[in-house]
């Protein structure tokens, strides 16, 4: 089979159970090359909020997170499997904006297992526009969960909405409440994830979150593949 990202041919071997596993074989879909240009956050001096690296010793916050806790009173416990370096916007790129869906079986085990490892009781998937499911024909999000259960309670309020990829930092950051909750009397006390591909500014999560906060859940959690 050949590398999705670069169209390399990989080696596939397969072992006696995989050949009479009943399951579906997951074989590599990129080469060793490709994944090695991808760069895992470490966990030394990270942002108890939203994971990013740098913090000086001693220091919980990073300047963003702080922020948000003061217009919130609370903030959002966040943790980015990736660096958007140059490697994961190509990827991002691709199978976004292209519609590349092939690619996201690239991180779809990856990205689910650390999703299966949080206890929440709710996995939430960020939700996408109806003119980008449209013309996309998938939610991205969606698309990197594999065996994960999830429940689409969130959805985006009938308007015309500008992709936030086409906005500044500070126009993201002025974005109004785009998110509305379905039943929002059923996450009472409960645990929530709430999952998206990209934490950029955090705006769009903690818009999410906040509906959740005032739903009175237990607490809110993020994870995104790409930081």
């Amino acid at each position: 089979m050949k590398c999705v990202l670069c169209n390399k041919e990989i080696m596939v071997r397969l072992t006696l159970r995989d050949i009479f596993w009943s399951r579906e074989i997951l074989n590599e879909v990129a080469c060793k090359d490709c994944v090695g240009q991808f760069a895992h956050w470490q966990a030394e001096n990270h942002c108890q909020g939203c994971g990013r690296g740098g913090c000086t010793k001693g220091q919980e916050l990073c300047d963003e997170c702080r922020r948000w806790n003061q217009l919130y009173g609370w903030y959002l416990h966040h943790r980015g499997l990736y660096h958007y370096n140059l490697k994961m916007k190509e990827y991002m790129h691709r199978y976004k904006f292209a519609g590349d869906y092939r690619l996201r079986k690239v991180f779809q085990t990856e990205f689910s297992t650390h999703i299966q490892r949080v206890a929440a009781d709710y996995v939430i998937p960020i939700p996408v526009t109806t003119v980008t499911w449209q013309t996309r024909g998938f939610n991205q999000v969606v698309g990197l969960l594999r065996e994960v259960p999830y429940l689409p309670a969130l959805k985006v309020k009938a308007r015309e909405k500008v992709n936030q990829s086409s906005k500044t930092r500070q126009e993201r950051l002025l974005t109004p409440q785009p998110f509305t909750l379905e039943m929002p009397e059923r996450f009472k006390q409960k645990k929530i994830l709430l999952v998206d591909d990209i934490y950029t500014t955090g705006r769009t999560l903690y818009h999410a979150a906040d509906l959740f906060h005032q739903a009175d859940c237990a607490w809110v959690k993020s994870i995104s593949l790409a930081r």
